[in-house]
C-alpha cells in the first residue's frame, strides 16, 4: 500500500494559465473544474460538506469562500513549486514511497486568492487542506510544524453518517517517528521551518510527523483549549526549557507504547463513529497486540460499518507482520465472515465488499487486481 503524503503549504507562486469553471457553490466554498476535464463533481461536493463543518466548528467560519479546484487524476497535472503534482508518486529518503493527494496555495500576485487543489475526494484530505485555507483566511503566519500538526490531527478520522469524526491518533507518523533518529541540530532545524522556506520532500514530511506528535500531545493534555492556544502553551515551555527539550518531551509522551494502549480503550466507546475512527489505520502500527485488541472488539461489535472497519484493518495488519497460527485462526473466524455478511449503506462500498470477499476466496492474479480495486472503494474504512 502506498502511504499518503499530504503536500504542501506553499508560497504564492502557483497559478498558471489554465481556465477553471465554477461548478458548485456554497456559503463557505466554490468548487472549480478545469475546462475540458471530466471529474465526479458530485462526490467532491459531498466530501466538502462534512470537511468544512469539521474545520469551521474548530476554527470559526471562513471569512471568504474557499476556492477548491478538482484535479483529474487521469490527466497530467501541473506541479506546484517545490513539489510533485497531485497524484504523483515520489520516494522520500529514509521513509519510502508516498503519493501526493492535494495541496494548498496561499494568495499572492499570481494567484489572487488562497485555494486548495484536490486529487482525491477523501474527506480527511479535504479537512487537512481546509485547515491550511482557514489559517490563510485568518492571515496567520505559523511555524510549519504547528500548522501541519493541527491539519494532521484533525485530518485523521472517518466520515461516518454524514459527519467527520476526528480520531487524531495518526498511525503512520507514530510508526515512522519511532524509527527516526535525529540530532538536536536536525530537530531544531525542522522546528524552525516556515511554510515559505525552501525544503525537500523529507523535511516536509518530517515536519508533518513532528507537528502531529507535538500537537497530539498538547491537544490530549489541553482538550478544552482553542487550537491556537496550544502553540502559546508550547512557546511558554520553550521559554523555560528550550525548543528542542520541549519538543522531545512531547514526542516521548506521544510515542510511548502506553499512548496507543490507552487510545485503544476508545474501541469501547458508546459512539460507533468513535469506534470506527479508532480502528481506521491501526494496521499501519504493525503490532500483533493491536490486532488482538481489534479482534476482541470485533467479537462484540454489532454495528455493520464498525465491523467492516475492524475487519479490514485486521486483514491489512496480517499482510504487514507475522500473526502466528492461533491468531490467524481467530482472523479467519471473525474477519472473513464479516466481509461476507456485513451490509453497508453505500451501494458502491457494498459492491466492493462483496467483490473483495469473492476475490480473496480465489487467490490468483485476477483476484489480486480485484482485491486492490475493492480496497480503493473501501478506503474510507482503512486508508489514513
Amino acid at each position: 500500500m502506498w502511504k499518503a503524503l499530504l503536500l504542501l503549504t506553499l508560497a504564492p507562486l502557483f497559478g498558471g494559465c489554465a481556465s477553471w469553471t465554477a461548478v458548485q457553490r456554497d456559503a463557505s466554498w466554490t468548487l472549480y473544474v478545469k475546462d475540458g476535464e471530466q471529474v465526479d463533481v458530485e462526490r467532491f461536493g459531498a466530501a466538502l460538506g462534512p470537511a468544512v463543518e469539521a474545520v469551521e466548528e474548530r476554527m470559526g467560519a471562513f471569512a471568504r469562500p474557499v476556492r477548491v479546484h478538482v484535479l483529474d487524476p487521469q490527466s497530467k497535472q501541473e506541479a506546484p513549486p517545490g513539489g510533485p503534482a497531485a497524484g504523483e508518486l515520489q520516494v522520500v529518503p529514509d521513509i519510502g514511497p508516498a503519493r501526493v493527494r492535494a495541496y494548498h496555495v496561499k494568495g499572492g500576485a499570481l494567484f489572487q486568492q488562497s485555494g486548495i487543489f484536490l486529487g482525491t475526494c477523501d474527506v480527511g484530505t479535504v479537512v487537512h487542506e481546509l485547515v491550511h485555507a482557514r489559517i490563510a483566511d485568518l492571515g496567520r503566519r505559523l511555524p510549519l510544524w504547528f500548522e501541519e500538526g493541527v491539519a494532521s490531527l484533525w485530518g485523521d478520522g472517518i466520515e461516518f453518517e454524514g459527519h467527520w469524526v476526528v480520531d487524531g491518533l495518526a498511525c503512520w507518523p507514530m510508526r515512522e517517528l519511532r524509527d527516526l533518529k535525529c540530532t538536536d541540530t536536525e530537530l531544531e532545524r525542522w522546528l524552525g521551518l516556515q511554510a515559505s522556506d525552501e525544503y525537500d520532500s523529507r523535511d516536509n514530511l518530517v515536519a508533518h510527523f513532528l507537528g502531529w506528535a507535538i500537537v497530539f500531545d498538547l491537544a490530549r493534555e489541553f482538550p478544552d483549549d482553542a487550537w491556537d492556544q496550544w502553540l502559546v502553551r508550547f512557546e511558554s515551555e520553550v521559554a523555560r526549557s528550550g525548543r528542542v527539550a520541549a519538543a522531545r518531551k512531547r514526542l516521548e509522551r506521544t510515542l510511548d507504547r502506553s499512548t496507543e494502549r490507552s487510545w485503544l480503550d476508545r474501541l469501547g466507546s458508546t459512539e460507533p463513529g468513535v469506534r470506527a475512527a479508532v480502528a481506521k489505520g491501526l494496521w499501519k502500527l504493525r503490532n500483533p497486540e493491536v490486532v488482538d485488541r481489534m479482534l476482541s472488539a470485533l467479537e462484540r461489535e454489532t454495528h455493520a460499518e464498525v465491523r467492516v472497519a475492524l475487519a479490514l484493518n485486521i486483514l491489512l495488519s496480517s499482510g504487514e507482520t507475522r500473526m502466528g497460527r492461533s491468531r490467524w485462526g481467530r482472523i479467519s473466524n471473525l474477519a472473513f465472515p464479516t466481509l461476507r455478511e456485513a451490509k453497508l449503506p453505500v451501494e458502491r462500498e457494498q459492491k466492493a465488499l462483496e467483490d473483495m470477499y469473492q476475490s480473496m476466496r480465489r487467490w490468483d492474479s485476477r483476484s489480486s487486481r480485484s482485491t486492490q480495486s475493492a480496497l480503493e472503494d473501501l478506503a474510507r474504512f482503512w486508508e489514513e
